[in-house]
């Protein structure tokens, strides 16, 4: 008996390779998106005596943003290590000088439309060395020459169970003998929330955490004014 193949049809044969192409576009747009909007990595310098914070492309190793003072990580993105992370990354001019990392003692949940304390916990570590956000501390290192450092950022569940996906606010401080500690900076933590959720808590912590220039321009002016009345009393 002769066997008759029997084809697909024309809209048949058509749908898996409209499916790939939209994947594949999507993932186009997707890519187009971080790239677009990269994470920069922590960048410590100095500048006035004082310690500062700016953002920093590992890849091509440039500063990028020399004041910025709002980081991103994202949790949970190895499988293995479903809570944790190494990023944003550190780098440093200050070749020879020993920086510690300070983690404050809070940690706050994104709820939409502003950041709320949160139960869980933040552990930050490296090389032996912990803090948490529980008690706050410190882990320090010693800045070389090419230095691209990734802590470990570690989110916990109050009891030490399992923490809730969500996005996560922690603030740190660096130090350093010989110099003026930092400024508060933060770092804003997505664990397993859409990216577009991450960037709306970024974007709120710059307006509302972070003083715009001309207000610090305005504060100090103000404290030179006040600073200028008192010895003409």
């Amino acid at each position: 008996m002769n066997r008759i193949a029997s084809f697909p049809s024309r809209r048949s044969r058509l749908a898996p390779a409209l499916a790939v192409a939209s994947v594949a576009l999507t993932a186009a747009h997707a890519i187009a998106d971080i790239e677009k909007e990269p994470h920069l990595d922590l960048w410590i310098t100095a500048s006035a005596g004082s310690l500062v914070t700016g953002g920093w492309d590992h890849d091509t190793g440039e500063v990028v943003n020399a004041s910025q003072r709002v980081f991103e990580g994202e949790l949970g993105l190895d499988p293995f290590f479903p809570f944790s992370g190494d990023e944003p990354g550190i780098g440093s001019d200050l070749v020879g000088t020993t920086l510690a990392m300070n983690l404050l003692p809070t940690l706050d949940a994104w709820n939409g439309s502003s950041f709320v304390r949160s139960t869980s916990m933040l552990t930050a570590s490296y090389a032996g060395q912990s803090a948490t956000s529980g008690t706050g501390g410190s882990f320090s290192f010693l800045v070389s020459a090419g230095l691209d450092l990734h802590p470990e950022f570690t989110l916990s569940g109050q009891g030490a169970t399992d923490p809730a996906n969500g996005i996560y606010l922690a603030a740190f401080r660096v130090s350093a003998a010989g110099f003026g500690q930092s400024d508060t900076f933060w770092i804003v933590f997505n664990l397993g929330m859409p990216e577009a959720d991450h960037e709306a808590a970024v974007e709120w912590v710059e307006s509302n955490l972070v003083p715009a220039p001309g207000a610090l321009a305005m504060l100090a002016l103000g404290t030179v004014m006040a600073r200028s009345r008192t010895r003409r009393r």
